[in-house]
């Protein structure tokens, strides 16, 4: 009979949810690099992924209402104006000063016809939007974030959420991102953890949000401003990235820290 094994795996699942989630987001995230590894070929991995993880995950352990309530989270729009200003301009503001610091470090101003070049970034949203930013943001902000939140402080809950998405990138490392990048960028990630994480928590739980401020930062940064510089300029200009990461970081952080009672 089916009916007593079927109830102990429902009962593992929703009882462990983290458990096992993580390593089925790493399972059907790392497949094709594993494979390609086999094959003597690198590859990326799937960020379909943790979107797949969370979705049977909640279906196991939960049922249909938890899997609509990821939906749901994933299609609220109906926030402050502001928090779309946020994910949107935020990324927008981190490349430009970007730009202006590192052409201030020895770099040349980008060219008019690098410039011209923008109307793609409009592609690489879309592109990010519907393939990276969901597979990505409702595993690890719709699902994880709130689950690490109910165990963990929120600064603790960003840190371990950080480390856990800076290792998911590790497929990309070494041919994606080049070894001299490689520093620089999972300060990045880890860095842009909490910006997200209140992000989310500000805008009443929406997972759109982040969406939207992922796909922005792959669309202006990797895939527009990145492309001004080679060689040294770019090694500085991820340098200069991160370290704006960090400090937008700390302003959220600051921005909303807890406020003691008078």
């Amino acid at each position: 009979m089916l009916g007593a094994p079927m109830y102990a795996i429902r009962r593992l699942v929703r009882d462990w949810p983290l458990a096992c989630f993580l390593p089925l987001a790493f399972a059907l995230s790392w497949y094709p690099w594993l494979i390609a590894l086999v094959q003597g070929r690198s590859s990326g991995p799937n960020p379909l992924g943790p979107f797949a993880a969370a979705l049977l995950v909640l279906a196991i352990g939960n049922g249909w209402s938890a899997v609509k309530a990821l939906f749901a989270a994933m299609l609220r729009a109906r926030v402050g104006a502001h928090w779309f200003a946020l994910a949107l301009g935020l990324p927008v503001v981190v490349v430009a000063l970007v730009v202006v610091v590192n052409v201030a470090f020895g770099a040349p101003w980008p060219r008019a016809d690098q410039l011209a070049r923008w109307p793609g970034m409009l592609d690489t949203f879309l592109v990010a939007l519907l393939f990276v930013a969901l597979g990505e943001e409702p595993g690890w902000r719709g699902f994880l974030l709130p689950r690490l939140q109910q165990r963990f402080a929120p600064l603790m809950a960003d840190l371990v959420l950080g480390a856990i998405w800076a290792l998911w990138h590790l497929p990309l490392l070494g041919h994606a991102v080049p070894s001299q990048h490689v520093a620089p960028f999972l300060i990045a990630v880890f860095a842009a953890t909490p910006v997200l994480s209140r992000l989310c928590n500000g805008a009443r739980g929406s997972v759109l949000l982040p969406m939207l401020m992922h796909a922005t930062v792959n669309a202006t940064g990797a895939g527009f401003a990145f492309g001004f510089y080679q060689g040294d300029d770019l090694t500085r200009t991820w340098w200069i990235y991160a370290a704006l990461w960090t400090v937008a970081a700390v302003l959220v952080l600051i921005a909303t820290r807890p406020r003691r009672g008078r």
